[in-house]
């Protein structure tokens, strides 16, 4: 009986230190490199298609809680001559056109920061459920111009202010600290710009592998 004891309090320590382990680990704070698409369109072209993006970045996590992190996240989206429409009546150049909206060829690029909390659900022992928010910055390069090469709308190194919100699916491997995992976010751009509309507003998806730190003394 006495052995049973003791073999039965062996592996009650065992398991709570596992706990306490995994806990730690929930609770580090991590680094994460990630590639995907962002959703752009061109000034403007409000109502009308856009197009993807090439997006790369990486961000960083902070832990408050075993559950909630100070979340940063830096990203840059481009691409170029891609065609869009544009609506003329934002133009504020003295070049008019008889349509409201005309074809043009565009440029994009934009430098976007993303700072505020993100919180997480432990769904099972490998998946785990995030979803953040808080405000952005951007920084945009955007030109677009007629067919024939007329530039009709240049915006350079404009830099705007908003607001961010994402849902993140993570996916544990074996007892390593790396995980990998998809991301879904809207960037919304708060600007009293009326050739802005709603074209700088985007949609990222990416995909990504995420690192987390030693937390010694945690």
């Amino acid at each position: 009986m006495k052995y049973f004891v003791a073999l039965l309090s062996l592996l009650v320590l065992m398991q709570l230190s596992g706990v306490e382990a995994q806990t730690l680990k929930k609770k580090s704070s991590f680094i994460s490199g990630l590639v995907g698409a962002a959703q752009v369109s061109n000034s403007g072209s409000s109502n009308r298609a856009g197009s993807v993006a090439l997006t790369f970045g990486g961000s960083f996590g902070f832990p408050i809680t075993k559950n909630l992190y100070i979340y940063t996240r830096g990203s840059y989206s481009s691409k170029s001559n891609f065609q869009s429409y544009y609506n003329t009546s934002y133009l504020t150049t003295q070049f008019q056109l008889s349509d409201q909206f005309v074809e043009v060829n565009s440029s994009f690029n934009q430098l976007l920061l993303n700072t505020g909390l993100l919180y997480t659900f432990y769904l099972s022992k490998e998946f785990t459920l995030g979803v953040s928010g808080g405000v952005s910055f951007a920084v945009i390069n955007q030109e677009a111009q007629l067919i024939g090469g007329h530039v009709i709308s240049s915006i350079d190194n404009e830099a705007i202010w908003g607001y961010f919100g994402g849902l993140m699916i993570e996916k544990g491997w074996d007892d390593t600290n790396v995980t990998t995992f998809a991301e879904a976010q809207y960037n919304y751009a708060q600007s009293d710009a009326p050739y802005h509309a709603n074209a700088l507003n985007a949609v990222n998806f990416t995909f990504g592998v995420r690192y987390y730190m030693n937390r010694r003394g945690f």
